[in-house]
């Protein structure tokens, strides 16, 4: 992944909401650095002193699992002094387990001050205009945008409300394509679970068709499996848009139910989440032809995943600066998750809450997997609210919960 380099606190601060996806309010952010690279970015709300050690209690062990070397603890606030009882209830945490606090900073109305820094004017000082920090454009071609707040990210993955006048269309459409794939064999009733594969090994079929499409019509269901995975190619390249999402949707939404689908797509998606050795060898041949190995996404634990780059002291007033520059292609293969996330919202969006956790299950996946905690949180507590026995999506929740990260690509 191409360079980001920072120089000093303040422009650190300004590129903390890029990282979340929204302008923080009323929080504590907590920003984990391991040696020169920028790690986990967390988030709690600041509440007050009687909640304030529940609070820090719930977010620690989240950082402590990522073992950074040293932290920055930061406070968004509205009044002053909000952010305080939660901010020192976590570095009194950090600094009992030896993590070492580089900075404890306070943002307010658009300016930021250290607590306790002699240095600092009373009244703080002023942050800097995004476009005065080069690293801002980075995170620009890199496709990230920053919302107002954070509710802003959930109306991004809300579906299709039950009132809009596509919706009884829409899902009559969706309930049809998965009525044929059930008739020809295909699996629709699976309530997010997730496919044991620790001893499977690679199924192959002797005759026509694919191993997939076993006990079944076997034609009728090819059909449909080529329908879901040409959709799915033309949503995540970008191809399908517009009206033609609309009518592609039910061939991408509808075989989520289906598990070893579902499954085997993240397991392309995703390469080293899921085995692909443990599903037909047609079936994995189909994802390579109608997604393409452009579609793999490295973790966000993989060696080119860094999405920052930082000087040893953050107060150091000058660091080399990233360029841009000539390697369009290594922009493109970095900002490529952050465009599959956003084609994979847009289609939250106009599916019906009915059929809505598979897909909201996929996208907090992904996200978690590109390193996207805000963003795979939103997707995968709508699922929950959906269905709340929706396993991938308790399996993403519990993962975040946990600190979990995904394990680095080979």
């Amino acid at each position: 992944m191409p360079k980001i380099s920072l120089s000093g606190p303040a422009e650190l601060l300004t590129i903390i909401p890029f990282h979340l996806g929204f302008q923080p309010e009323r929080s504590v952010v907590v920003v984990c650095f391991h040696g020169k690279r920028l790690g986990l970015v967390a988030r709690v709300d600041a509440v007050d002193h009687p909640l304030a050690s529940e609070s820090a209690a719930q977010l620690l062990p989240t950082v402590l699992e990522s073992s950074p070397s040293s932290v920055a603890v930061v406070g968004f606030e509205d009044e002053p002094d909000q952010s305080l009882p939660v901010l020192e209830e976590l570095v009194d945490g950090l600094e009992h387990d030896s993590v070492l606090v580089r900075e404890r900073l306070v943002v307010r109305d658009g300016r930021w001050r250290s607590i306790g820094c002699d240095c600092c004017p009373d009244e703080g000082w002023l942050l800097p205009e995004q476009a005065d920090v080069p690293a801002v454009a980075s995170y620009v071609a890199l496709g990230h945008a920053v919302l107002p707040d954070r509710a802003g990210l959930a109306r991004l993955v809300e579906p299709l409300d039950a009132s809009a006048p596509r919706h009884a269309l829409t899902l009559a459409a969706v309930d049809d394509w998965q009525r044929r794939y059930a008739d020809t064999g295909g699996s629709v009733s699976g309530s997010g679970g997730v496919r044991s594969t620790g001893s499977a090994k690679r199924r192959s079929s002797a005759g026509s068709g694919l191993s997939v499409l076993d006990g079944g019509d076997l034609s009728a269901r090819q059909f449909l499996v080529n329908d879901a995975l040409v959709a799915w190619g033309g949503l995540l390249h970008g191809e399908i848009e517009g009206f033609g999402l609309e009518h592609w949707l039910p061939a991408v939404v509808g075989p989520l139910r289906d598990i070893e689908f579902r499954d085997a797509l993240l397991g392309w998606l995703c390469p080293g989440s899921v085995s692909l050795g443990s599903f037909p060898e047609e079936l994995v041949t189909m994802l390579e032809v109608f997604l393409g190995p452009d579609l793999r996404i490295l973790s966000s634990a993989g060696p080119s995943s860094s999405s920052a780059s930082l000087a040893d002291d953050l107060d150091i007033a000058a660091v080399e600066r990233s360029r841009v520059g000539a390697d369009w292609e290594a922009w493109d293969e970095a900002a490529a998750p952050r465009l599959m996330l956003s084609r994979l919202e847009e289609v939250c969006r106009i599916t019906p809450a009915a059929h809505a956790a598979p897909v909201l299950s996929v996208l907090a996946s992904l996200a978690w997997w590109c390193g996207d905690g805000a963003r795979a949180g939103i997707a995968a507590d709508r699922a929950l609210e959906l269905e709340p026995d929706h396993r991938l999506s308790l399996l993403v929740r519990q993962s975040l919960d946990h600190g979990l990260r995904p394990p680095a690509c080979a």
